[in-house]
């Protein structure tokens, strides 16, 4: 989709990080179903990326249980990094983690 949105390279690669850590988050720290949810925003060349999961676990995955703590905790601080804005919207299925990126666009 990045591709088809014509996105630029290093951009495409921050959104996958991105996406990669929100989704790594919902496995270890939520409920399924999980699902996810991107789209090009028409103010701004930005890209929204939306995580829904089925809302807290009540026990972490197990990879966060088997590891020692400093070999996780660092995802959100990479979103942070990456995004102009993100956050969490609660539902009652679920929440949504989500975060907003600036991108630029392919010129050729």
């Amino acid at each position: 989709m990045l591709h088809a949105w014509r996105i630029d390279e290093d951009a495409a690669h921050s959104v996958l990080l991105v996406v990669s850590e929100l989704v790594t988050n919902a496995v270890e720290h939520a409920q399924p179903p999980l699902a996810l949810h991107l789209r090009r925003e028409n103010r701004g060349p930005r890209v929204w990326v939306g995580i829904t999961d089925g809302g807290p676990s009540a026990r972490g995955g197990t990879w966060t249980s088997s590891c020692a703590h400093d070999e996780h905790g660092r995802g959100l601080a990479i979103v942070e990094a990456l995004a102009a804005a993100h956050g969490a919207d609660s539902h009652p299925d679920g929440t949504t983690h989500w975060a907003r990126l600036p991108v630029a666009y392919r010129t050729r």
